[in-house]
């Protein structure tokens, strides 16, 4: 039993390590500009696809998935990207004024950006299971927030704890940062991704092995 678990712990682990070298070493091929989106994406399809099975995980797999992935995949990480640099921008703006209709403008923004971060990961998620356009994906990726709110407050969560682990511990940028992410947000994703399966009338166990 105690043999079974550290195993499994083994499997997470280097998954874990694995996935993450990945995302860094596609990031760098499209100069950062052009490879971090893609990267995300190909991560989360190696992910929902293999679980925690690092054996599967394979270099050539993850490339041929980044070249796959790459101009949808660019399109809506630029897309957030943009959103949220405008917002933060128009947040900075914002709080050089005071009065209390821009304190309550202040708080609607940091609403918005931290939406943008939520909706951006399950438009990850949902991109690698259903083939289906931008427009509808962001659609379904809006309204899984608001059809369960407590999955939105988890993913917060896992933002929080990621960053604040990796600003206390910055070498795992390299080793577990990105990784951690998307293995943490699938699963506490899970639920309301389920209900979402059922009500399109299809049938997904993805994360289900992944923690």
């Amino acid at each position: 039993m105690v043999s079974s678990g550290v195993q499994r712990l083994f499997y997470v682990a280097w998954t874990m390590i694995k996935l993450n070298l990945f995302f860094i070493i596609g990031s760098i091929m499209g100069g950062f500009i052009l490879g971090i989106g893609p990267s995300f994406q190909s991560m989360n399809d190696l992910l929902t696809t293999n679980g925690i099975d690092y054996q599967k995980m394979t270099w050539r797999a993850f490339f041929n998935l980044w070249k796959q992935n790459f101009k949808r995949a660019n399109i809506h990480f630029w897309l957030f990207s943009v959103s949220f640099f405008v917002i933060s921008y128009n947040l900075y703006l914002s709080t050089q004024l005071s009065g209390l209709i821009w304190l309550i403008i202040d708080f609607m923004l940091v609403f918005v950006l931290l939406l943008l971060s939520v909706l951006y990961i399950y438009v990850l998620l949902y991109e690698t299971k259903y083939e289906i356009s931008t427009l509808n994906l962001l659609k379904l990726a809006f309204i899984s927030v608001f059809l369960q709110f407590s999955s939105f407050l988890k993913v917060l969560f896992v933002l929080a704890s990621v960053l604040a682990i990796t600003w206390y511990f910055k070498g795992l940028i390299l080793f577990a940062s990105f990784s951690l992410l998307m293995m943490f947000s699938g699963y506490v994703t899970k639920d309301i991704r389920e209900i979402v399966d059922r009500k399109l009338g299809t049938n997904d166990s993805a994360y289900q092995t992944t923690i």
